[in-house]
């Protein structure tokens, strides 16, 4: 194989070249080309370009040099998102062929196997949950239409019930606190309890979205009772059907919250499998559907909104779910491949690179597939260019880089979380941890960095604004604040490690769709996430990232927060 070099600088400018192309979506892996040469002599011919159906030899020759090459991560979006892999759901064929496209792109740049017994791949197994047959649900006697006007959520329980109806607010329960301890919280000292003074046993609850107020402090400041599997969870979907289990609710029946005008989420939500209660049906209705057999549903929410206090009352209207789920043991894998570090001092520090491969499969019910392109075809893509990069640029990285593709992702963090419980490199070791994820479908103007408003994370942003300044790229770098939506959640929590979450900016309008396709993908968006994350990642890699400093990227007409594309992307996601 031929030794690949890299210019960094003339990488920069070479992709700059591109940045004013069209934004228009692709539909055909052929839609798109970077221009065949640019003033920095950077040869981009269509030699570079990878053939998504064979995952050729990324040593490939190029004539000497290495360039990100965006119709190549296209191409590896395409063959991840085609029918073909059914939705790369854990436990599929589509899966395990998604996991062997990645694990032979790293074993053809020469990575150090970091996987199980000397291999790439880290098994673990876990419990999935599957629905059997076509479950139904009704209140007051009228059905409702499975998908369009319920939906069940992933880790429900199962079983046949009919039972009264009682409103229980947002199902939270927030014991006594001291304000010194949780000093943002916005509920009283006193506490929260939707479920005090009324009776569930037995009873099927209706339950609204989010929580009093819509206060999103509530969540992330509020402390919560035994059913929290892991705080902030007071919003969280899984959070609301335990606590109204642990109450002695047989039944939950989840709304959307009055400030929000969409009747039920798109599919693929889940409770996770820390909180599956084995006999407690949970169901998500259409909110308008439910207005029209309680129609004071609204003023009730009202009140606890005016006041922030409980307004929880039984009525007098019974429902009937009938849901037939089983949990079967899955075995799946990450891949996780290593570029040792070179300084005598950094090279035992660790970096990790990683998006999740899974997705959601096909609809038990329907059988639509969920292509899942954006989410995450797209990240998958960029930490394989990422990884061409950093092995075939002919450069030594100071710090040890961890490239990897976690699975069981949508079901709950599961491949993260137990590489993060059983790491390949000891955890106290890590210095940064990047989740790339919907990178593909946005607005192409840059990305997002939620959790950089953390003081242990600031200095991830610093760098990558300070080093994309530098590089004069335009775009757009965005400090949001932390969403607990992806994998970087196991590494901040639970390895107590710096971590961030890269999107691109925008709405990601479908999400969790079977319409997150291919055709919904942009290359300025695959673009923007290549180039920002590699500026984020190369001076921390190189061991450089004390030369960069956010306070130079201040002109807004070359970095700036855009604060207002930062609350719709995966906000919503299980909770």
């Amino acid at each position: 194989m031929k030794k690949l070099f890299i210019f960094i600088n003339a990488l920069f400018f070479f992709v700059l070249s591109g940045c004013g192309s069209s934004k228009e979506k692709v539909n055909d892996a052929d839609g798109y080309q970077d221009d065949p040469a640019d003033e920095s002599g950077f040869d981009t011919d269509e030699d570079n370009v990878q053939d998504a159906d064979q995952n050729e030899d990324a040593d490939a020759d190029v004539d000497e040099e290495f360039s990100f090459n965006i119709q190549r991560v296209f191409d590896d979006v395409a063959w991840l998102s085609s029918a073909d892999r059914t939705g790369r759901a854990p436990g599929t064929q589509g899966n395990t062929d998604s996991i062997e496209y990645v694990k032979d792109l790293f074993d053809d740049l020469g990575l150090t196997p970091a996987g199980d017994e000397g291999k790439f791949l880290q098994a673990f197994d876990f419990d999935q949950w599957e629905i059997n047959g076509t479950p139904s649900f009704g209140v007051d006697g009228t059905a409702f239409a499975y998908d369009e006007t319920f939906q069940v959520l992933q880790y429900s329980g199962g079983g046949e019930i009919d039972a009264e109806i009682v409103f229980a607010g947002h199902g939270i329960t927030v014991p006594a606190f001291d304000k010194d301890t949780y000093p943002d919280c916005p509920l009283p000292e006193t506490g929260y309890d939707d479920f005090e003074g009324i009776d569930v046993k037995d009873k099927i609850v209706v339950i609204l979205r989010h929580g009093p107020g819509d206060l999103e402090s509530v969540h992330t400041s509020c402390p919560a009772n035994e059913a929290c599997a892991g705080e902030p969870c007071l919003w969280n979907f899984g959070y609301k059907s335990k606590n109204a289990a642990i109450h002695g609710a047989a039944g939950v029946i989840l709304v959307n919250h009055f400030q929000d005008s969409m009747d039920i989420p798109e599919g693929g939500n889940t409770l996770g499998a820390e909180y599956f209660v084995e006999d407690v049906p949970v169901v998500f209705a259409s909110r308008s559907s439910i207005v029209t057999k309680i129609p004071d549903l609204e003023s009730w929410s009202q009140s606890i909104d005016a006041d922030l206090v409980p307004h929880s009352t039984a009525t007098g209207i019974s429902a009937s779910i009938n849901l037939d789920v089983e949990m079967k043991k899955v075995s799946s894998d990450n891949v996780i491949g290593i570029l040792p570090g070179n300084d005598p001092v950094l090279k035992n520090e660790v970096i990790v690179i990683g998006a999740h491969i899974d997705h959601l499969g096909k609809d038990p019910v329907t059988g639509d597939v969920y292509y899942g392109a954006d989410d995450n075809a797209s990240g998958t893509a960029v930490v394989m260019e990422l990884a061409r990069a950093f092995a075939l640029s002919g450069q030594k990285t100071a710090r040890t880089l961890l490239f990897a593709a976690w699975n069981a992702e949508e079901l709950g963090l599961i491949g993260s979380c137990y590489h993060v419980q059983n790491p390949a490199m000891p955890m106290a070791d890590t210095v940064a941890a990047y989740s790339i994820d919907m990178v593909g479908a946005g607005t192409g103007l840059g990305l997002s960095m939620y959790g950089a408003t953390l003081s242990e994370n600031a200095w991830l942003a610093d760098v990558m604004k300070g080093y994309a300044y530098e590089q004069e790229l335009g775009y757009e770098i965005a400090s949001a604040e932390p969403l607990d939506a992806s994998d970087h959640v196991c590494f901040y929590y639970y390895g107590n490690v710096p971590a961030v979450l890269l999107s691109t900016l925008g709405g990601h309008e479908y999400y969790h769709t079977p319409q997150d396709s291919i055709d919904t993908i942009l290359m300025e968006d695959l673009k923007a996430a290549v180039m920002l994350s590699w500026a984020g990642i190369y001076p921390v890699a190189m061991g450089i990232e004390d030369d960069y400093s956010a306070n130079e990227a201040a002109d807004p007409a070359v970095l700036r927060n855009m604060n207002e594309y930062t609350g719709s992307i995966r906000r919503e996601h299980n909770k």
